[in-house]
């Protein structure tokens, strides 16, 4: 458990330090370019003031901002007073100096959480760094003092990641860095439109300013790797926006956010914002880019970034009800902590500590699958592939897993799939007419929390053509047909009946499946394997492989991804009735992949949520690349005799009220 002031006071140190150290190199970077280019090419140094979001708080502590129109003052006096401001003004939150205290305040007050020697590396950076303040006016010291700045910091977080248990303080300080950054790309882009797309003019010194841009985010030469020897007009802001392999594009932020946020309670909202923010980055105007086009862009995404801080301070650090004190300008263009409202940001007075972390209840469960073979012939040899094993994701673990077969088998070899399925493969030999195989598995089982609505239907497609994410290309596999899922425009036109234009992918998902529970007949026997899926669509019956091939069958046709998912579901008896050993089943199910969430598990055989009374053995692409027990044998005779028993029963001490519970179709 961690309670709600670490978890903030660790989340502003992430933020605070990251946004010393970027503005630093922002600063640096900026005195060097200044240098490099000829008297009327610069750009001046009041860019720095818009870039920290700083602008109102420079006018009113007296200093005269000066335009590109105004000449009372010198240049020089210009570049001492905003330096001075963005680096030592104490009153300005976002300056370098009250950056590093505001990370040294908050360490202080995470010390039970935090390794001692970053507080006191912290420390020691902003002792240094208050007593060389006036090093900064001399513009040789100045790069020292920076420099110092960005090796201190990046010293800090090399002690933090290697020495802190990979826990819940490690993920908030992990999400204050990842959003600050964020943060400040945007801000960069928005201030350097112009340099970031060229104009349609050749500059001769655009490529000068290009590579400050690319420096001042410490991306020069990632992007030099990452993009081709002739970049188009677009690649910048393609690698800077969507790039998700480089740590400082917003999509990959986001993506580490997203990630972190997963592992936590109450993230619901958060990770709906996360999920609406990577579809904007990914549906960026990059076709034709322009630098108002660019500007009107960021003006969407900045606060959309912003909002992403507004969701993990209500659900992480006001959990006693009363709410942190909120920040005072949460504008993109002005957006920074007020100084006012503390530069600490500890939870208000009179809120009750809450902690991170929810007691939820687990489930064991021994699941039994016999399956047994009756053949009219002696088998000279049996080959055979079992999926069997249940897996392990975040919800779900695998305690012990057990696979015997009688007769013993000639050779054996257990691999994973190309889905990280479990697979044992094994031979039977020697003149047999009774095979046996049981599996028997005990899994824990942790609830997962209800998805968010999601985006429009519609953006998810998008998302799933452009995005660049590991998941997203693992997702794209299941978009296509596969050897017992077709696509077809019928199959389209029903679902087009749930997917509205507009509504959101959850929604329409669920309504899909309401549909299919209520307008097909479930009917053992009617089907096979080798019926057809547009025979099962319409006839209008089947059983939940039926379904679950049909519901993806139907999401594939719009150009969603959807997976085939093999498993178990617990079962109860009708009331009044003893609960029959044997008389469970495998159970089938489809998932369908929602951007900035996963997987989401819907059972169109029981139209619900796949919950804390289902067991994930594999998934796939459907029934064939997953199905728990396949093979083929040599003699046998003509027929054989196939009987599959399966028990699911929970075995954890909690016990669950089941009198008169709805009995579920498996």
């Amino acid at each position: 458990m961690l309670l709600a002031r670490m978890a903030e006071a660790v989340y502003w140190a992430g933020r605070y330090l990251e946004r010393a150290e970027d503005t630093a190199r922002i600063v640096r970077v900026h005195g060097e370019t200044h240098i490099d280019l000829p008297v009327g090419e610069d750009v001046g140094w009041l860019p720095l003031v818009e870039i920290a979001g700083t602008t109102a708080g420079y006018r009113e502590h007296n200093i005269r901002v000066v335009t590109r129109t105004t000449t009372v003052q010198s240049k020089g006096s210009v570049e001492a007073q905003v330096v001075a401001f963005v680096l030592t003004d104490r009153d300005n939150p976002s300056s370098v100096l009250a950056s590093i205290a505001g990370a040294r305040d908050n360490l202080r007050r995470a010390r039970p959480v935090v390794p001692r020697e970053v507080w006191e590396l912290c420390n020691e950076l902003w002792l240094a760094l208050h007593s060389d303040a006036s090093d900064i006016t001399a513009r040789d010291r100045r790069v020292l003092w920076l420099q110092r700045v960005i090796d201190e910091i990046q010293r800090i977080n090399g002690v933090m990641h290697g020495t802190m248990r990979r826990d819940e303080a490690l993920a908030f300080f992990q999400m204050g860095q990842a959003l600050e950054r964020a943060e400040m790309t945007c801000r960069v882009l928005a201030v350097r439109a112009d340099s970031a797309v060229p104009g349609p003019g050749r500059d001769v010194y655009g490529e000068v300013r290009q590579m400050a841009l690319l420096r001042s985010l410490a991306s020069y030469q990632p992007f030099r790797r990452a993009m081709p020897a002739q970049p188009d007009a677009a690649s910048t802001l393609r690698f800077l926006l969507q790039d998700e392999a480089f740590p400082r594009a917003v999509c990959a932020c986001i993506g580490e956010l997203r990630d972190l946020v997963k592992a936590l309670p109450h993230n619901e909202p958060i990770l709906t914002a996360c999920t609406d923010t990577v579809v904007l980055v990914a549906e960026a105007p990059l076709a034709q880019p322009t630098a108002s086009g660019l500007r009107a862009f960021l003006a969407e995404l900045g606060p959309a970034i912003g909002n992403l801080n507004e969701h993990i301070e209500a659900s992480f650090f006001s959990l006693g009800g009363s709410r942190s004190a909120v920040l005072a300008d949460r504008s993109f263009h002005t957006g920074r902590a007020d100084p006012a409202a503390g530069a600490v940001r500890s939870p208000a007075g009179g809120a009750h500590p809450g902690k991170i972390g929810d007691v939820v209840e687990e489930r064991v469960y021994r699941v039994t699958h016999v399956t047994t073979y009756d053949y009219e012939a002696p088998v000279d040899q049996s080959y055979n592939e079992a999926h069997l094993r249940p897996r392990d994701t975040e919800y779900q673990r695998c305690l012990s897993h057990d696979l015997e077969v009688d007769p013993p088998p000639r050779t054996w070899f257990e691999s994973v799939d190309p889905f990280g399925n479990a697979v044992a493969t094994f031979v039977v030999q020697g003149g047999f007419t009774h095979m046996s195989v049981t599996a028997t598995s005990e899994v824990l089982v942790t609830p997962c929390p209800p998805p968010p609505a999601g985006p429009p239907w519609e953006s998810v497609r998008t998302l799933l053509e452009i995005d660049r994410q590991s998941s997203a290309r693992d997702a794209r596999r299941c978009r296509a047909p596969s050897r017992l899922i077709p696509t077809a425009g019928s199959l389209a036109e029903y679902a087009e009946e749930s997917f509205q234009p507009g509504r959101p992918l959850v929604e329409s998902v669920m309504d899909l499946a309401g549909r299919i529970h209520r307008e097909f007949v479930y009917e053992p026997g009617f089907t096979s394997i080798s019926t057809p899926l547009l025979e099962v669509f319409e006839q209008r019956r089947g059983v939940c492989q039926d379904f679950a091939h049909l519901m993806i069958g139907c999401l594939r046709s719009l150009g969603l991804a959807a997976r085939y998912v093999s498993g178990y579901i617990e079962t109860f008896p009708p009331p009044g009735q003893e609960r029959l050993v044997g008389a469970d089943a495998s159970h089938a199910w489809a998932s369908v992949y929602l951007p900035g969430w996963g997987w989401v598990d819907v059972d169109p055989t029981n139209d619900q949520f796949v919950a804390e009374s289902y067991i994930t053995t594999a998934w796939g692409r459907d029934y064939w690349d997953v199905s728990p027990l396949r093979g083929s044998v040599e003699g046998g005779g003509g027929s054989h005799r196939l009987d599959v028993a399966v028990d699911v029963n929970r075995v954890s001490e909690s016990t669950a009220n089941v009198s008169g519970s709805v009995p579920h179709r498996a």
